[in-house]
């Protein structure tokens, strides 16, 4: 309960202007009632951005593995195969956003009041972009060192930026955010033949 009233309300108003008085009493809980669970505002909301990140990345990565055939298409391997997967993971993401709307926007909206908040957001992304580099390498092996780290940072605010724009246009179905996303990932995976 504490969790999820935190999180609107910190996507909604934005972290700064949040208050415990805030999260409290749209709960209906008291202020140690809350400090039981948390000890403070910031650890609530470090431990929101964590634990939704986690919980996003988990979403595609359930339709992935690295040991299906179907990995890279200068390995020798489908890319029909690749395609297929790399679509399903993008609709599992998307399914994932589409649940989760409040969580998506403290998650890829700035955060600003708080520099320990904005430094965990920040190093998140940065996991993320890690991630994305990954994922890349993994379908097509031959990207460069060189090319992976901007290319993964394309990727990652390129699906910030889908997931929000979806968010505020909820009359859009999700083929659209995913046909986007997937022109993006193809449109990057191109350069290296595939």
């Amino acid at each position: 309960m504490i969790e999820a009233a935190a999180t609107r309300l910190f996507a909604q108003r934005g972290y700064a202007s949040t208050s415990v008085e805030d999260i409290v009493a749209a709960v209906g809980v008291t202020k140690p009632m809350l400090y039981r669970h948390f000890e403070s505002k910031r650890e609530l909301c470090i431990r929101l951005l964590q634990r939704y990140r986690d919980e996003l990345i988990a979403a595609a990565l359930t339709h992935f593995s690295g040991d299906e055939a179907g990995l890279g298409s200068r390995s020798g391997r489908s890319v029909d195969k690749d395609d297929d997967r790399l679509s399903r993971m993008i609709d599992a993401w998307l399914a994932w956003v589409e649940a989760h709307p409040d969580a998506v926007r403290l998650l890829f909206v700035p955060i600003s009041g708080d520099d320990e908040v904005v430094r965990v957001q920040s190093e998140l992304h940065t996991r993320q972009r890690d991630s994305q580099s990954a994922l890349l390498r993994e379908f097509e092996p031959g990207l460069s060192e060189a090319d992976a780290e901007p290319l993964a940072e394309i990727t990652r605010a390129g699906l910030a930026a889908v997931a929000l724009w979806w968010l505020a246009h909820p009359d859009r179905p999700r083929a659209d955010a995913r046909r986007a996303l997937l022109t993006m990932v193809d449109g990057i995976l191109s350069r290296y033949g595939r």
